[in-house]
This record gives C-alpha cells, sequence and structure tokens, in this order.
C-alpha cells in the first residue's frame, strides 16, 4: 500500500512537471485574461435593469459549464494520458515494477489539480470583471456567488478529469470522442426538454443542481440557467454531489481497467 501511494504522488508530481514543460499556464492566463475584457464588456453592453449579481451567474455558468471546466479538464487529461501512449515513452515506465493503476490515479490527481485551479480562476476573474461595474450591485459585492460556483466548478473539474483519462486510455482518438461527449451528450442532454434519468448520466446537469442549490435564484434566474425547466423546484435538487462524485468513481474504475489491461503498441525499432 505504502509503495503504491508513493508511487501515485511520484506519477502526480512528473505530471505536474509535464504539463509546465507544456507551458499549460502560458495559455492558460491569457485565457483568464480573455474572460476578464469578456465580461467586463458584457457588464458595459448589458441593459441597466440587469443586476450584477444575475448576469455574474448567467455569464459564469453558460461560460464555465460548457467551455472553461470541461474542455481544460478533459484536454489536460487527455495530453497526460494518451501523450505518453501516442510518442511510445509509457513503455518504458510500464516495465518498471510499478502498478499500472497507481500511474492513473497520480496523473487524475495532477490534472483535477490543475484544472480545478483554473476553472476557480476563471470564476473569480468573471466575478471581478462583472463586480468592476458597482452600479450593478446597489448592496455590495456578493461573495457567496463566486463561493458556489467556485464549489461548483471543483466537483465538475474534478469528474470531466475522470472521463479524460477513461478516453485517453480506451481510444485511439481521445479528443475526436471527447468532443462528442461534451458538445453531443453534455450539452445537448443537459439542456433539451429530456428525462430527468437521463439528465442525471450527465456532468453538467449536477453542476447546474448544485449550482442553483447553493445561490437560491428569483424564478427567472433559474429560468435563464435551466431553460429546459419552466418552473424550478428545489424538490428538482435531489443529490447533485453524490451524483458527480458517483460519475467520478465510474470513470475512475473504468479508465483504471482500460489502462491496466490493454496492450499498447510499441514502435518496430523498440
Amino acid at each position: 500500500m505504502a509503495s503504491s501511494i508513493g508511487a501515485m504522488l511520484e506519477s502526480a508530481r512528473q505530471t505536474l512537471v509535464m504539463l509546465r514543460y507544456r507551458r499549460t499556464w502560458w495559455w492558460a492566463l491569457p485565457g483568464l485574461a480573455g474572460l476578464f475584457a469578456l465580461a467586463y464588456a458584457a457588464g458595459l453592453r448589458a441593459p441597466e435593469r440587469v443586476a450584477g449579481a444575475d448576469m455574474f451567474c448567467v455569464f459564469a455558468w453558460w461560460s464555465l459549464s460548457s467551455v472553461v471546466v470541461p474542455w481544460v479538464a478533459v484536454f489536460l487529461g487527455v495530453q497526460a494520458v494518451h501523450g505518453e501512449l501516442e510518442d511510445r515513452t509509457a513503455q518504458y515506465l510500464f516495465l518498471r515494477p510499478v502498478s499500472r493503476a497507481a500511474l492513473l490515479f497520480g496523473k487524475w490527481l495532477a490534472v483535477a489539480m490543475v484544472s480545478s485551479a483554473i476553472s476557480v480562476g476563471a470564476a473569480a476573474v468573471i466575478y471581478a470583471g462583472v463586480g468592476a461595474h458597482a452600479a450593478r450591485w446597489p448592496d455590495g459585492g456578493e461573495p457567496e456567488l463566486l463561493y458556489a460556483f467556485g464549489e461548483t466548478v471543483i466537483f465538475g473539474a474534478i469528474a470531466y478529469t475522470s472521463v479524460a483519462m477513461l478516453f485517453g486510455a480506451a481510444f485511439r482518438r481521445p479528443l475526436v470522442w471527447s468532443a462528442f461527449f461534451v458538445v453531443g451528450l453534455q450539452l445537448v442532454a443537459a439542456n433539451l426538454p429530456v428525462s430527468a434519468g437521463l439528465r442525471r448520466l450527465t456532468i453538467t446537469d449536477p453542476m447546474r443542481r448544485m449550482v442553483l442549490d447553493r445561490i437560491e435564484p428569483s424564478p427567472r434566474l433559474a429560468r435563464m440557467l435551466w431553460p429546459a425547466e419552466r418552473e424550478f423546484s428545489y424538490d428538482d435538487i435531489g443529490a447533485p454531489v453524490q451524483n458527480l462524485v458517483w460519475f467520478t468513481l465510474v470513470g475512475l474504475l473504468v479508465a483504471v481497467v482500460c489502462y491496466a489491461r490493454a496492450e499498447y503498441d510499441s514502435r518496430s525499432r523498440d
């Protein structure tokens, strides 16, 4: 057990080094600056009757749940797992007496940490961009909204990272499958009037229910965040955190099985 934990931590450390080597922060920082500019510009152009809290919630929800959280977590996770398989450097790791499960858990831990940090940073810069318009906040800022979104995007980033581990370990074209999952399944199933059971198989729907539970929205704001539901009821919230935890555990379990049992080809000269 001690050796497996050590291997997992070392795998996480090496993954963090790899992400730094690929200059993850170099493109993350300009992206965060762009989000701040968009949020600030939205505050300039929106009608005067729109409150800052509503503007932040709408802008943060649709930009974070549809773009930042899924794409950052999936891209970094696929690079961490499939990048080593694609360039065959994983063969040298597999020759060592280290559990593949420990290696994958370490990669998941590192990517979840980085993607969560970027997602929370994105929520913060959106809050700063909208909050720069003091006239839209007559009662002052509402930092509890930032806390609610920050907590939600952390759970979402962790769940999406487990999906990235699965796609990176199981498919030859993981980014293609990731695009289908994020765009085809998440956006369609979570935002159309489909059955509640199907929505609960997504990550977006539990994230939305988690946000609604924490911000206590007005009926108008709830419709803007959940257009498929005509009337929002707290009975519809259920247990979103439990849904996300189960989604993460199942995704990681399947990813570990694929990563541990698959035979990955090596180059002929190897």
